[in-house]
């Protein structure tokens, strides 16, 4: 099981950037749907506590985008349709994984995926004219013309698969007991970071960072002990290393970060600023409805709003899907990052604390609604599952060993 869902974790997008492959489709061709398809044949047959929650989070979506094909002038009701059964089947993936996710090893998962990189890293590498792997004279990013993205969508895709690991690494690797592994666990960290610069994924690594700072500061602040001072310490440590090396060899991610703190970086300009825009007047220009789910990305709809400054439609998934779902998606919102924020207060943990606030931090300008992997942190949140069995699935294969 975890071998597959590393592959499925690598390799999910991989049919999307195929040469041949319509544009259009290019969001829908996710293996991780299937595997939300599955979800709910998974629901409907398993447990009628499961049937309830899918409809209990699923079913006020579907209402309302009934309202909307009825009351919306104008709406494209394939695309509406479309959003509204990814959106389900993210749904559904999110309950398969709440319900499954106990008998899952971590440890074993993370292990296949990073083996997965390494081999990766310098097949990329030698590559590097490969506009598969690639993407070649970028058009959107002027610090960095030539960036990796793997076998994902774009390199803001393989960026933040590969922040959701570092994130989860970071944890492993406070937490092993085991020197031999631990340095295992650090190998695989460079490589990742090492990956993610070469994707230049400007976004993924500032909320990356951001969320290790703060959680980190929070754990720190509310139990001070010896331990967590050193880690605090060796945080600020690697942290000013990082800025440093950064400042000294001007790189991209430094370049970047100073002209969009003097507002000349037109791509972040643009990301924020016209997002604001054009979110705010969808909400008060429809009265509050939206423009209709899977609408913002329609002809009528850029036409309506191009007044705001809008020219193509920017990945970001909380701004959207409030733009397309109006006032009845904020309170969605507010009500499912409520739920989360509540099941990580009760666990109190680390590493679902850092998981949470990454997503939360990284919708907010970047990635889109109905992104399967978004689903499956949440379903590891809401699930009885707690990080503290990491340490049990180690000392298992501790006692297997000892046996064979």
């Amino acid at each position: 099981m975890e071998i597959l869902m590393a592959l499925l974790y690598c390799f999910h997008q991989m049919f999307a950037n195929l040469p041949f492959v319509s544009k259009t489709l290019t969001g829908n061709l996710d293996l991780f749907y299937a595997l939300g398809t599955l979800g709910i044949v998974f629901v409907i047959f398993k447990k009628k506590r499961d049937i309830s929650l899918l409809i209990i989070c699923a079913l006020p979506i579907v209402i309302y985008g009934i309202i909307q094909g009825m009351v919306i002038q104008n709406v494209e009701m394939q695309k509406l349709l479309v959003n509204i059964s990814k959106i389900t089947i993210c749904i559904s993936l999110m309950i398969l994984v709440s319900r499954k996710i106990h008998d899952f090893k971590i440890k074993k998962f993370i292990d296949y995926i990073c083996r997965i990189y390494l081999i990766l890293t310098p097949i990329a590498i030698v590559l590097k004219q490969n506009d598969y792997l690639w993407r070649l004279h970028d058009t959107i990013n002027k610090y960095n013309l030539v960036r990796l993205n793997l076998f994902y969508i774009e390199p803001s895709e393989l960026g933040f698969h590969l922040s959701i690991i570092i994130i989860i690494l970071m944890y492993l690797i406070i937490k092993e007991k085991t020197h031999k592994v631990q340095a295992k666990y650090i190998i695989y960290m460079i490589d990742c970071l090492g990956l993610l610069a070469l994707a230049g994924a400007y976004g993924s690594s500032v909320m990356l960072f951001s969320t290790i700072i703060f959680i980190s500061f929070i754990i720190i602040i509310t139990k001070v002990n010896f331990k967590n001072i050193l880690v605090g310490y060796g945080l600020i440590m690697v942290f000013t290393i990082i800025t440093i090396l950064f400042i000294v060899t001007k790189s991209s991610m430094y370049m970047r970060t100073v002209d969009t703190l003097n507002g000349k970086d037109s791509s972040n300009s643009y990301r924020v600023n016209v997002t604001q825009e054009f979110t705010s007047t969808a909400i008060t220009k429809t009265e509050g409805i939206g423009v209709g789910f899977g609408n913002l990305n329609t002809d009528n709809t850029r036409k309506i709003f191009k007044s705001t400054g809008m020219t193509a439609v920017v990945a970001a998934s909380y701004p959207y899907f409030i733009a397309e779902g109006g006032i009845f998606a904020v309170s969605y919102l507010v009500l499912l990052l409520t739920l989360l924020a509540i099941n990580v207060g009760i666990k109190k943990n680390m590493l679902l604390a850092n998981l949470l606030l990454f997503s939360f931090l990284y919708q907010i300008y970047g990635g889109y609604f109905t992104n399967p992997l978004n689903w499956i942190v949440y379903g590891l949140i809401l699930s009885s599952w707690t990080p503290d069995k990491i340490e049990l699935e180690g000392n298992l294969d501790i006692r297997k060993e000892i046996i064979s």
